[in-house]
């Protein structure tokens, strides 16, 4: 147990250096994710760099799904899983019961996960609809979203490119969302976290493209 711990921490370690040293990382809003609570972090997703971007940065373990093909490769396999990544056979990455029933399963044992609520990657950035899976998840475990917002990720690795450009990334962290059992149905109360999400989603990425044009101005 010492020894994965150690593990994990030199893999976190290289990851957020080699942001930082290459792509000029900067997080934001770290004070509003309370220590000691477990969360569903919900981010948009643009590239392949995102998950061990976001395990480098987040206070704490974070484990997401991976395919299984990416642990065929020793040496990824290796720094992904110490990071948190959970392998997931292709056959089950394509039944949504499953997939849930996984990430529900590491939740109840108090974990944090990682999901990108717009169910694929965006082609060139823009934040795309939201699933319903995060809300789903939250109502269903009690357990908060925790809305992220990466701002250059497209342009560090884009689709269909194999090696990443020094384009300089943000990390920005959002207010948790808590499932509002006062609120009656189940499906209302997913409804109702599913649309304070986007809200949450949609105003980082304003102050994300606000930032960037004032930099650029």
């Amino acid at each position: 147990m010492v020894l994965n711990n150690v593990f994990y921490l030199i893999v976190k370690t290289f990851f957020r250096v080699v942001f930082i040293l290459y792509n000029r990382l900067e997080v934001r809003g770290l004070d509003k994710v309370p220590p000691g609570m477990s969360f569903i972090v919900a981010s948009n997703h643009a590239s392949y760099i995102d998950p061990p971007l976001l395990g480098g940065v987040f206070p704490g373990r974070l484990r997401y799904l991976a395919k299984e093909s990416l642990f065929r490769n020793p040496v990824m396999g290796f720094l992904i899983s110490t990071l948190g990544a959970v392998s997931v056979k292709r056959e089950d990455s394509q039944r949504a019961g499953a997939v849930m029933k996984i990430m529900l399963a590491r939740l109840a044992l108090g974990e944090s996960f990682l999901i990108f609520p717009e169910g694929t990657r965006s082609s060139d950035g823009k934040l795309l609809p939201l699933e319903g899976g995060a809300a789903f998840l939250s109502v269903k475990s009690g357990v908060p979203l925790l809305p992220v917002y990466i701002s250059g990720s497209s342009d560090v690795m884009p689709p269909h490119r194999f090696f990443p450009r020094p384009a300089k990334v943000r990390v920005t962290f959002g207010d948790p969302i808590f499932p509002d059992n006062a609120i009656e149905g189940e499906k209302q109360r997913r409804e109702a976290v599913k649309d304070a999400l986007e809200k949450a989603l949609h105003s980082l990425e304003r102050v994300s493209a606000d930032d960037r044009s004032r930099k650029c101005a």
